[in-house]
């Protein structure tokens, strides 16, 4: 009688465990829509900190994006985006490196790692566009985040060129180079001015900024900040992007034509006069900022760069349709060009990285998606004369996707982290638009 009461209290018991898991599981979904509203309301604030300060931090935050992303577009049955063109595209993109590019790579193993993860940048960018930002709350959320982040890397800068070291006391990384926050990563200035135009869409996005007068100088104040930050950062890329981008950007400012030439004609000779007062006060901003770069272009064969660029067309000239592998630059450039220096990792030129590694092929590819991208983005503000906003748009995509510049490495995770999450912000702009 004891075991058969035993038996009848463990099956009670297996029975009711049971039941109660069952319960908790049939839960977890619920728990994980619950969770994913929250994170949905917060992540927009935290994006511009998770993005900017760590390399590693940048790269987990795109792919959980990413992984939680497709778990909801699966529990809601939502899988519009990847009907998308420009989201077609960069499917083949990656299907021709699988297919492909990865079997006659000198090293298939790693081609295949960089091929298959490469998805992770524009599941990340549809991520943004069709989730996160999908609301225009979320989007002021995100600029906000992105004002007390750039605010704080300006502030560090000029403490850092000042004081020989930043707040967290990390030195110079020469005496013509900054890191601000970043320690020993001489990147800042192109963090500043990607990050400082992606604030400059506020004027789009907030009522505040309703008129045209308050657009204009809200401008101009970022400009001139912007300016003679990234001037005394070292970064002569940056700078000249920088400088471009304002050009690009006043031509399509939304005011009368006189006043605009008024306004733009001014401005640049206020900005020159204060780069004359720096260079004089501070003679090596000047010479690293304008006489190197001066120089480098008009000995660019000779220069460090054109060396590099010299070694990427060479190895090209090896495979020119398909490449010899995505992420093999550095094996494959000794042989076909002796006279380069050892130990480059790639061409500094995303064509050039392209033309080495995937070829013709490849390089086709990914402009057209980059070209679907620009075009489909900017369709409905131009469609409605929205000249201003269009100007925005394309100025940020210039900044990460010009191909006749330097560039970081293709598969840089920190970098394409935030070329990705511009794309995300573009796009969902545009949708905003052309609802």
């Amino acid at each position: 009688m004891l075991l058969n009461n035993f038996i009848g209290m463990l099956n009670f018991l297996l029975t009711h465990v049971f039941n109660g898991l069952l319960y908790v599981i049939s839960l977890i979904p619920q728990y994980l829509m619950h969770s994913l509203k929250i994170f949905e309301k917060n992540i927009p604030y935290l994006l511009p900190f998770l993005l900017m300060f760590y390399r590693g931090l940048a790269d987990f935050t795109v792919l959980f994006i990413g992984i939680l992303f497709i778990y909801r577009s699966y529990k809601n049955s939502d899988w519009l985006w990847v009907k998308e063109p420009w989201f077609k595209i960069s499917l083949f993109f990656v299907f021709y490196l699988l297919s492909v590019n990865v079997f006659i790579s000198i090293d298939s193993k790693d081609s295949f790692f960089y091929a298959i993860t490469f998805i992770r940048w524009p599941i990340f960018a549809a991520a943004l566009a069709y989730w996160l930002f999908k609301q225009e709350n979320s989007i002021k959320k995100f600029l906000l985040g992105v004002l007390v982040v750039v605010a704080f890397f300006v502030f560090d800068v000029w403490y850092q060129f000042f004081q020989g070291e930043d707040i967290f006391g990390y030195a110079k990384y020469s005496t013509t180079r900054l890191t601000g926050p970043l320690r020993n990563n001489p990147v800042v200035g192109i963090f500043i001015t990607k990050y400082l135009y992606i604030l400059l869409t506020s004027v789009i996005i907030f009522n505040k900024f309703s008129n045209n007068s308050s657009k204009i100088f809200t401008a101009l104040f970022l400009f001139f900040i912007g300016f003679v930050t990234v001037l005394i950062t070292g970064e002569r890329m940056s700078f000249i992007l920088f400088t471009s981008s304002i050009l690009i950007i006043s031509l399509a400012m939304p005011t009368q034509i006189k006043s605009k030439l008024l306004i733009i004609f001014g401005f640049f000779i206020i900005l020159t006069a204060i780069t004359l007062m720096i260079g004089s006060y501070f003679p090596l901003v000047s010479e690293r900022a304008l006489d190197s770069s001066l120089d480098k272009i008009l000995h660019f064969s000779n220069s460090d760069y054109g060396q590099v660029f010299r070694a990427g067309y060479l190895t090209w000239l090896g495979n020119p349709m398909l490449g010899g592998g995505l992420h093999q630059f550095n094996v494959l450039y000794p042989s076909y060009d002796s006279t380069a220096w050892a130990g480059m990792l790639h061409p500094h030129n995303h064509p050039l990285s392209l033309l080495a590694e995937t070829g013709v092929v490849g390089l086709l590819l990914f402009y057209t998606l980059i070209f679907n991208i620009v075009k489909n983005s900017l369709a409905p503000m131009v469609n409605k004369k929205k000249w201003f906003s269009a100007a925005l748009c394309f100025n940020l995509l210039y900044l990460c996707f010009f191909p006749f510049m330097t560039h970081f490495s293709f598969q840089h995770n920190w970098m394409n982290a935030t070329n990705w999450l511009i794309v995300g912000l573009v796009l969902a702009i545009s949708k905003r638009h052309d609802g």
